[in-house]
């Protein structure tokens, strides 16, 4: 454990300092807790999850070298976790599974009905009420790239086609109120060969219709709600990694100045004026978890701390 503490989000700060301040010889209460996926000491990608002051490290998969974990994601009430993995997946993808938030009880998310293929996707989310789970999913990726985005009903369940596009549309966000999903697509540059890495942001209500594009900047992923449903922040990766935030009502965008050269997947706190965000202020220094105020139009770092390692693929609970 030692070791593994050592490869991802270990807090090793001095006792004057934690993720949101404060000092004396013992971390402080952070509210929350985070899960995310790393390698364990065999190499092989399993899910985590630990306190959001990084006490109480906890793995929680133990899945094959050829299987692993991926891409957790909490439900609503924090009692379980979405992931990926490939153990019941196949060729067209990962199959979704779903662990208690102790560990216990790890099972796929749906068993196709009389057979034994399980439900697949990526980059899956729980809807605000936990109802519905969207993920991405490419049915033909062995021909060309391109996701859609699917719901799947955890009560009837039943799976609907959100989008249908030859182009590749990618990680989900729910609105708070649970009618609209925000994605990111490149359907605007797929055949423009010297823009074809670029993605926007789109809009598209929860039932399938009133499809909207809200930015023309392209390379726009890893969108997220803001919890009074007004702002979407998201990761911009046009020559280094940064995060803007757009404003539904303004339709205007607005850079969060992170002090990184490469940041992404912002998560904002419960209370929408915050945002955990993580990065390296070089391509060659250590990353670093950067707790950024956006309150009444500003954009301050309140708090910083140097990490070891991390990944992208993590999930913050503060509820």
């Amino acid at each position: 454990m030692k070791d593994l503490i050592t490869i991802l989000f270990i807090i090793a700060i001095l006792t004057s300092c934690s993720l949101f301040g404060g000092g004396g010889d013992s971390r402080p209460d952070i509210p929350g807790k985070i899960v995310f996926s790393a390698k364990d000491e065999a190499g092989t990608s399993q899910i985590f999850t630990m306190k959001a002051n990084g006490s109480d490290v906890k793995q929680l998969t133990h899945f094959e070298v050829s299987e692993g974990a991926y891409q957790p994601s909490w439900s609503p009430d924090g009692q379980q976790i979405l992931f990926s993995s490939f153990k019941s997946g196949s060729s067209i993808g990962p199959a979704l599974w779903v662990i208690d938030a102790d560990g216990s009880n790890p099972h796929l998310l749906y068993k196709v009905e009389g057979s034994s293929r399980a439900l697949e996707g990526n980059h899956a989310r729980w809807s605000p009420d936990g109802t519905k789970v969207a993920f991405d999913l490419c049915l033909n990726c062995q021909i060309r790239t391109n996701n859609d985005i699917y719901l799947f009903d955890t009560q009837s369940k039943q799976v609907t086609q959100l989008t249908q596009d030859s182009a590749s549309d990618t990680n989900p966000a729910w609105s708070p109120d649970g009618q609209r999903i925000a994605f990111a697509s490149d359907r605007d540059y797929v055949d423009a060969d010297t823009l074809r890495f670029r993605k926007d942001l789109y809009l598209i209500d929860a039932a399938g219709s009133n499809l909207q594009r809200l930015t023309g900047t392209g390379n726009v992923t890893a969108p997220r709600w803001s919890p009074n449903g007004k702002i979407i922040a998201f990761e911009w990766n046009i020559q280094g990694n940064e995060v803007f935030i757009y404003d539904l009502a303004g339709r205007q965008i607005q850079k969060i100045e992170t002090g990184f050269q490469f940041a992404g997947n912002p998560l904002w706190n419960k209370d929408g004026n915050q945002l955990l965000i993580f990065g390296r202020v070089t391509e060659q220094s250590k990353p670093e978890a950067r707790l950024i105020n956006i309150e009444s139009g500003s954009v301050k770092i309140i708090h910083k701390i140097t990490l070891d390692k991390i990944g992208r693929n993590y999930d913050w609970y503060n509820d």
